[in-house]
């Protein structure tokens, strides 16, 4: 299986506290609802996600494909980097895995903490139904 470009070590911005954000995954009950949005199929959506808070993306209608862009809503220059992520991780996210933002920046803009479709991993490391 492919790795990703940058391994991460003790203290680097790749190192991920497993057990916060773990711990932020499996603690559902404790959630409060701010908000709930369906996007239709074909159109989009956008949303402020404070810092702190969770946001939760439902595949409705089965297997689907769904595009995710992020920026700051403080300023609009800092924006979600596809392909230094990918570097940094993989193609495909998984949890624990961050959306990093583009230069100067370089920062952790979300982390995944949970994974609910569960399609399973190819010798290549891509999503598999």
């Amino acid at each position: 299986m492919p790795v990703p470009l940058y391994q991460p070590t003790s203290g680097s911005p790749l190192s991920v506290d497993t057990g916060f954000y773990g711990r932020l995954g499996r603690e559902v009950t404790r959630r409060t609802l701010v908000d709930q949005l369906v996007a239709p199929i074909r159109t989009g959506k956008a949303w402020p996600v404070r810092a702190g808070h969770i946001c939760r993306i439902v595949a409705m209608a089965g297997p689907q494909v769904g595009d995710l862009n992020l920026w700051h809503l403080h300023n609009p220059r800092e924006r979600f980097w596809a392909a230094r992520t990918k570097q940094l991780h993989s193609a495909h996210m998984r949890v624990f895995d961050r959306f990093w933002s583009c230069l100067p920046y370089l920062r952790p803009m979300a982390t995944v903490i949970g994974d609910s479709i569960n399609y399973g991993i190819d010798t290549d490391g891509a999503g598999v139904p």
